[in-house]
C-alpha cells in the first residue's frame, strides 16, 4: 500500500468504526518511507509518543499509555510511533522478520478516558463538572453579547458554558481561567492589553504558574472550531479540538502528557471574590 492508501485505510477504520477485537495490522508496500508516513499521520493526529525505538520497547507502557500497539509484534519489532485517537490507538512503525523488514501500521482499541464513564450526551463542561465535583454558586451572569462586542468576535460556545458553570479559578491548581469581570483575569482587559486580534488572531484563555500559554487561534470564522494552542515564547503545541474537550483530556489523558493526567482526582478552586464580597 501507498503512504497515501494506508492513511485514507486508517482514516476508514477510526471513522466507521471502534475497533474491540484484536489489533488491526496494515502492511505498507515496500520502498515506504516511515519517516514520511509519520509526517502524514501527524499532520491530523498529532504529535506522536515514541513506545519502541532500535529493537527497544518502552518496558513502562500500559494499556492506557499504549501497550496494544507494540503486542502484536513481539521481538520482531524494531519502531513505533503511537498516537491516541479518540477510542482508537493509531501505530506506524518497523518489524524485522528472517527475509526484511517491513513498516506496519497498527489499530487497536482505545479506553478513551474522555468518554468512558461520563454519562451519554454529557457536554465537555458537564464532563468538567463530573471530574471535579464542582458545585455552581451563585453569581453575577455574564453579559455575553456586550463581552463579545467589546472582544469584537464572537466566543467558543462550550467556553461560555464553562464559565457560567464555573466562573472564575482554575483546574488542578494547573490552569486558571480568563473570564470578563474577573480581577486580573479579565479575558477582555488581557485581549486588549496583547493587541488582539494581532498577531497571528491569537486569543488567550487562560494562564499558567507553569510559564506555559494557553490560547485560542481564531483563524477559523466559526468561534467553535478555534484550535487550541499551548506553548511558551511562540512554540506551539497544536490541539485540534475545542476547549471543554482539550481541558477534559488534559487532566484524564496521559497520551496529553499533562502532569494533571496522573492525578487520582481532580478538582476546580474558586478565585471569584465577587461571591464572596456579594
Amino acid at each position: 500500500m501507498e503512504d497515501s492508501e494506508v492513511v485514507a485505510a486508517i482514516r476508514k477504520i477510526i471513522d466507521s468504526s471502534v475497533v474491540s477485537g484484536p489489533p488491526v495490522v496494515l502492511e505498507a508496500s515496500e520502498g515506504t518511507s516511515l519517516r514520511e508516513l509519520l509526517a502524514e499521520v501527524s499532520r491530523w493526529a498529532g504529535r506522536p509518543r515514541n513506545l519502541a525505538a532500535d529493537g527497544f520497547t518502552d518496558p513502562s507502557l500500559t494499556e492506557r499509555t499504549g501497550l496494544p500497539l507494540v503486542e502484536p509484534f513481539g521481538d520482531e519489532l524494531l519502531e513505533m510511533r503511537g498516537w491516541a485517537y479518540r477510542s482508537h490507538w493509531v501505530g506506524c512503525g518497523s518489524v524485522a522478520t528472517s527475509h526484511r523488514e517491513r513498516v506496519v501500521v497498527v489499530i487497536a482499541h482505545r479506553e478513551d478516558p474522555a468518554v468512558t464513564g461520563f454519562p451519554e450526551g454529557a457536554s465537555w463542561a458537564g464532563k468538567l463538572r463530573i471530574l471535579t465535583g464542582w458545585q455552581p454558586v451563585p453569581q453575577p451572569a455574564v453579559d455575553w453579547p456586550a463581552v463579545e462586542a467589546d472582544l469584537g468576535t464572537s466566543l467558543p460556545s462550550d467556553y461560555k458554558e464553562i464559565v457560567d458553570l464555573f466562573g472564575p479559578g482554575g483546574f488542578d491548581e494547573y490552569v486558571d481561567l480568563l473570564v470578563p469581570g474577573a480581577l486580573g483575569m479579565d479575558i477582555v482587559d488581557w485581549a486588549k492589553s496583547e493587541g488582539y486580534p494581532v498577531p497571528d488572531g491569537l486569543l488567550r484563555w487562560g494562564s499558567s504558574e507553569q510559564e506555559f500559554d494557553f490560547l485560542w487561534q481564531t483563524r477559523t470564522a466559526s468561534p467553535d472550531d478555534w484550535p487550541v494552542l499551548v506553548g511558551q515564547y511562540g512554540d506551539w503545541e497544536r490541539y485540534d479540538c475545542g476547549l471543554g474537550e482539550f481541558l477534559v483530556r488534559m487532566l484524564t489523558d496521559p497520551m496529553y502528557a499533562f502532569p494533571t493526567s496522573r492525578l487520582d482526582a481532580h478538582f476546580f478552586c474558586s478565585n471569584d471574590l465577587r461571591s464572596v464580597e456579594g
